[in-house]
């Protein structure tokens, strides 16, 4: 159904890292949307109002809510799907965010408004007409929103959108909410002489429910407008890619900057030998960045650091250091090991990689190295702590 729908309505709908075939997933998901929106509410509230029931009227103003949503999700995709210019050389993508997030407080508006009514029919509780149509309607209206968020959840996956996936939990949160409707009223004909307001209450529930999911979505989008520590994922894709190239010895201060899908910047120091031709190690970062480029459609930006790779003193004096680092904390890593040797004194320089969460001082380290790192003359320490962005 979804791939039809794709077929209909999406030219070249397989090619979702094209920023227009991405355009047109959310035009077409959000078009949707407002149509189904439109025809749940228009349904919900006739029931609402024969039926006298704040429960449903609220779950119609929900849909009426989600017709808001649904246009706030095309506009999303619009504005993320404009090209970069001198104010934002960045591009635009971060605009779905943004709508993501705008949705997510509409979502918490409503479950808080209908909060509010909910309590006032608790106080003051007003009988419900309940007749065939009112369960036919509510039932039709669960079946609808399911194959709703079904259709965000399969176009959210194909181009990995957060605002669609806040529509799809929009979504199942209204299946949730309407199937309380529902429950509500079956207790409602069933009870009908009950002192307590069944209709209230249910409301009141399905908005707690509703504001609870909201805060939650509301964290999670604006999590990447903060700026998330990366995907695990692309994280090893990109430090396996990296180590695949001959001459790349090693890797580190990795660091990656996402401006919304699809525009990602990223950062890295490759270790190369210092033997090899500069003209050599450069055309091999050149091609790197290309392939990473075209591939991949990561824009990379490469730190070259020769090292030494046939030096024994070099080699030893690293693991020295490496075993005595060892002894603060196993996961304390170094790298631009090298030794600037004089006549009263030998400079030892390198790196030290920092989890988060560790507290270590520079100070810390330099006493270890000189208690456990033993040189024939005089040595000096000269570290520089990097924290680690890639965790």
């Amino acid at each position: 159904m979804w791939k039809y729908l794709k077929k209909k309505f999406i030219n070249n709908y397989k090619e979702t890292d094209n920023p227009e075939v991405r355009l047109k997933y959310g035009i077409v998901a959000g078009i949707l949307g407002i149509i189904t929106n439109f025809i749940l509410f228009v349904l919900k509230i006739t029931i609402g109002i024969l039926a006298a029931s704040i429960t449903i009227i609220a779950d119609a103003i929900n849909n009426l809510s989600d017709i808001g949503s649904s246009a706030i999700t095309v506009l999303g995709f619009k504005m993320s799907g404009r090209p970069a210019d001198p104010e934002h050389p960045y591009g635009h993508a971060r605009y779905e965010h943004i709508a993501a997030l705008i949705i997510a407080i509409i979502v918490m508006f409503i479950g808080v408004t209908l909060a509010k009514e909910s309590v006032g029919k608790i106080i003051n509780p007003t009988p419900v007409t309940v007749d065939v149509f009112t369960y036919a309607v509510l039932v039709f209206a669960i079946l609808f929103k399911f194959a709703q968020m079904l259709m965000y959840k399969n176009f959210a996956k194909a181009i990995n959108s957060e605002a669609l996936r806040a529509s799809a939990i929009d979504s199942r949160n209204d299946i949730i909410s309407t199937s309380a409707v529902l429950v509500a009223i079956v207790l409602i004909a069933l009870f009908p002489r009950t002192g307590l307001s069944i209709d209230g209450v249910a409301g009141l529930l399905v908005s707690l429910f509703i504001v609870i999911t909201s805060i939650k979505l509301v964290s999670d989008t604006i999590t990447p407008l903060l700026g998330a520590k990366p995907d695990k994922e692309m994280v090893k894709k990109i430090k396996d890619k990296l180590r695949s190239y001959n001459g790349v010895l090693g890797i580190h201060d990795l660091m990656i900057h996402s401006y919304g899908t699809g525009t990602v910047f990223v950062i890295v120091h490759i270790e190369v030998c210092n033997k090899e031709d500069v003209m050599v190690s450069h055309d091999l970062m050149d091609n790197i960045e290309r392939d990473f480029r075209d591939e991949l459609g990561i824009n990379l930006c490469i730190h070259m650091d020769p090292i030494e790779t046939d030096n024994p003193v070099v080699d030893a004096l690293k693991s020295e250091v490496e075993n005595a680092l060892y002894t603060i904390d196993s996961r304390l890593k170094i790298h631009d090991f090298r030794i600037v040797s004089g006549k009263s004194h030998t400079n030892i320089l390198f790196d030290v990689n920092v989890p988060y969460g560790l507290d270590v001082d520079v100070k810390d380290i330099e006493s270890v190295c000189r208690k456990n790192v033993k040189l024939k003359n005089k040595s000096y320490y000269i570290i520089t702590v990097d924290i680690e962005y890639d965790v």
